[in-house]
């Protein structure tokens, strides 16, 4: 398990279980009721990204790869929640890293944190029962509910209206706060399945982060063929090949992290 020591505090933090990351407390709120932090005030953040050709970023996990199904790519099909999945899952073994709670999760690339879930409270059965409830009755993939269901965040603005955000956290890492700067591959939060159904039905069977790359209102891919999707994922993290369907190397990455 990979276990982050030394220059961190600990501190406990209401969540799924102990983590392997220096956490900040909060008041609990709601889960399906939080307003993001990038609400409180706009952010203009320099940037270098293009969004038609992303480029150069980093793993967020250690040891990463693409996962080899697309059932974890963008756009794979979500029917619990009646839409579709809208960016990256990294499960244990299935791209290429060793995943499990309280793995290291690590900025994509360097930008303004304009959201960090410090007061985020856990999915307990009522919650669950009312989420699963409203999305039955609407049909529809409703952003709030959406938003409840990617658990604890934190969200990332790189300019140029590239977002990325890291979903499923068990903690976030001391210094972590909307307004703060982060570079490329610093330390975030810790793996964990907050918003996830199975957090209530089924404690550690969902454990993965879940990374998105926003590019405008939409996300990277989005509406895409499979191998297109792949292709542009490719290109963002630097590699010429993703994993294979077990979550073995297919080729070695090329990118240079900064």
């Amino acid at each position: 398990m990979v276990w982050i020591v030394a220059a961190l505090a600990f501190a406990a933090c209401g969540g799924d279980g102990p983590a392997s990351v220096a956490v900040d407390d909060g008041a609990p709120a709601p889960a399906a009721a939080r307003t993001p932090a990038a609400a409180r005030t706009p952010t203009v953040v320099a940037s270098d990204l293009v969004p038609s050709d992303l480029r150069g970023f980093a793993w967020p996990v250690d040891g990463a790869c693409l996962p080899g199904s697309d059932d974890l790519m963008p756009n794979a099909p979500r029917p619990y929640r009646n839409g579709v999945h809208e960016g990256v899952d990294w499960y244990d073994r299935a791209g290429c890293a060793r995943v499990e709670r309280g793995t290291a999760v690590k900025a994509m690339y360097r930008g303004v944190l304009v959201r960090a879930d410090l007061d985020y409270q856990d999915l307990t059965p009522r919650t669950l029962a009312d989420l699963t409830a409203r999305t039955a009755a609407c049909s529809c993939s409703d952003a709030a509910i959406l938003d409840a269901f990617r658990g604890r965040q934190v969200w990332i603005d790189h300019g140029n209206g590239i977002v990325s955000r890291y979903a499923h956290l068990s903690a976030i890492a001391a210094g972590i706060a909307a307004g703060a700067e982060v570079r490329q591959g610093q330390l975030i939060g810790a793996v964990g399945e907050s918003g996830t159904p199975e957090f209530v039905t089924a404690p550690g069977t969902e454990l993965h982060p879940h990374v998105e790359v926003r590019v405008g209102d939409s996300f990277l891919g989005a509406g895409l063929p499979p191998a297109q999707v792949r292709r542009l994922y490719e290109r963002l993290f630097g590699v010429t090949a993703t994993a294979t369907p077990t979550g073995t190397p297919a080729a070695t990455p090329t990118a240079t992290a900064r």
